[in-house]
C-alpha cells in the first residue's frame, strides 16, 4: 500500500493532509495522482463535503488554469504526516520548512543543503506555477517547487528536531510508526481529569483505548449508542422494578457517555468546527432528571416533599458547584459515575435520600471554602 493511503486516526494520511489543508483555509485541492482510484475518489469526496473545489492532476501543466499570481500554495509531499500545531505555528507567512539534515536525510527526507532537508510542507507563492511549466512533463512538482521557491528568494523555516525524535513528523511512514504515533496523539485527546473524579478519569482512559479499535470503521458511536441504551434501562428498571438497579445503570450511562465523548474528540480531528452529537447532548442535560427521578422513587412515600426536594437540591447544588467551582475540583461535581454508583449503593440499604440529603450538605459547606470557589 502506498504511505498516503496507510491509516492514521481513522484516515488516510492524505485526508489528514486534506485536514490540515482545510485548517489552514485553502479554498481548492489539486491532487496528482497517477490514476483515480478509490482511495482519490474518498479524498474527494471528503473535500466537497467541506465545500472545497477538489481537482486531481496528472501533469504540472494543468495547475497553470487553477493558480493565479496572487495567489498562495500550501505544498505537501506525498506520504508526509506533519504535525498540524507545528505546521499552522511556523506557516503565517510564506516559507520552507525544513528539519535537521542529519535526523531528516536518512529517514527519507529530501536534502536542501548541508544543514537542512525539507520537510516535506511550505507555503509558498502562486507565480511559481509559470516556471514550473518550463520543466518536463514527468517532474516531481513538490520537489521541483520547492527548488524553484529557494531559488527566488522564499525563506527556509527550520523546524524543531524533536518533531522528528519524538515520532511528530512522518514521511511514507510504515504501519508500526503510525500505530506509534496514533496511540500517542489518541493518548493526549485525553481531558486532563485528576482522579478527585475518579469516575470521569477512567472513563476518559477507557474512551482513548476505544477511540484506537473504532475510529475509522463505523464504529465511532457505538460508546454514545451504549449509553443511551442504558439511560432507557435505567429508566425502565427504576421506574417498573428497583430504582437502586436503576441508579447503576445511570451510572454505566454515564461512563459509556464519556467514553463516546472521547471517541468523538478523536474522530473529529481535522474538523474543529463539529459539533457534538444530538444523542451527547440530550445525555449531558437528560441524565440529571433521570437522576431525581430514580431518587425519588427509591424513597419512601412518608417523606412527602422531601423526596422530591433533596434530589433537586443536590443536583443543582452539583451543577453550581461544577460551573463555579475550582478548576481543580469542578470535575469531582461532574462526575456523574460516582455519584451514581454512591447513590445506588445507598439504594439499595435504602438510605438513598439520607445519604444525597449528606451529599448535598457537603456540597453546600464545600462553596465555603476557597480551595473549591472559582478563583
Amino acid at each position: 500500500m502506498r504511505p498516503a493511503f496507510r491509516t492514521y486516526a481513522g484516515a488516510m494520511v492524505v485526508e489528514r493532509q486534506l485536514d490540515l489543508a482545510l485548517k489552514m483555509g485553502c479554498t481548492q485541492i489539486a491532487c496528482f495522482v497517477d490514476s483515480v482510484e478509490r482511495e482519490v475518489i474518498e479524498l474527494q469526496r471528503r473535500a466537497q463535503d467541506a465545500g472545497i473545489k477538489f481537482v486531481h492532476v496528472r501533469e504540472p501543466a494543468r495547475l497553470f488554469s487553477l493558480v493565479g499570481e496572487d495567489d498562495e500554495l500550501l505544498v505537501m509531499a506525498s506520504g508526509v504526516l506533519p504535525d498540524f500545531d507545528a505546521a499552522e505555528a511556523h506557516l503565517k507567512r510564506q516559507g520552507v520548512l525544513a528539519l535537521p539534515a542529519d535526523i531528516a536525510v536518512p529517514l527519507g527526507y529530501e536534502r536542501i543543503d548541508l544543514e537542512f532537508a525539507w520537510s516535506g510542507v511550505m507555503l509558498i507563492p502562486g507565480k511559481l506555477i509559470k516556471t514550473l511549466g518550463n520543466l518536463p512533463d514527468d517532474v516531481d512538482a513538490p520537489s521541483a517547487l520547492m527548488r524553484l521557491a529557494l531559488q527566488t528568494g522564499t525563506r527556509v523555516v527550520p523546524l524543531d528536531r524533536a518533531l522528528i525524535e519524538d515520532q511528530e513528523w512522518h514521511i511514507d511512514p510504515d504501519p508500526s510508526a503510525l500505530a506509534a504515533r496514533e496511540k500517542k496523539w489518541i493518548d493526549a485527546q485525553r481531558e486532563p481529569v485528576s482522579f478527585a473524579a475518579p469516575g470521569l478519569a477512567v472513563a476518559e482512559y477507557a474512551g482513548a483505548r476505544l477511540a484506537r479499535d473504532v475510529v475509522g470503521r463505523g464504529a465511532e458511536r457505538s460508546a454514545t449508542i451504549a449509553a443511551g441504551l442504558f439511560a432507557l434501562l435505567a429508566v425502565g428498571f427504576g421506574g417498573y422494578f428497583a430504582p437502586a438497579l436503576g441508579l447503576a445503570f445511570a451510572s454505566a450511562s454515564a461512563l459509556f457517555a464519556r467514553m463516546g465523548r472521547v471517541v468523538e474528540r478523536v474522530a473529529q480531528l481535522g474538523k474543529p468546527e463539529a459539533k457534538p452529537s444530538l444523542l451527547h447532548r440530550v445525555l449531558d442535560w437528560g441524565l440529571d432528571p433521570v437522576i431525581v427521578f430514580l431518587l425519588y422513587l427509591g424513597s419512601p412515600e412518608e417523606y412527602g416533599l422531601l423526596r422530591g426536594f433533596v434530589p433537586i437540591t443536590l443536583i443543582g447544588l452539583l451543577r453550581l458547584s461544577e460551573k463555579f467551582g475550582s478548576e481543580k475540583w469542578h470535575s469531582t461535581f461532574g462526575d456523574r459515575i460516582l455519584l451514581c454508583l454512591l447513590l445506588a449503593g445507598a439504594a439499595f440499604g435504602g438510605i438513598s435520600l439520607e445519604v444525597s440529603a449528606a451529599l448535598a450538605l457537603i456540597v453546600l459547606v464545600s462553596r465555603f471554602f476557597a480551595p473549591f470557589r472559582d478563583k
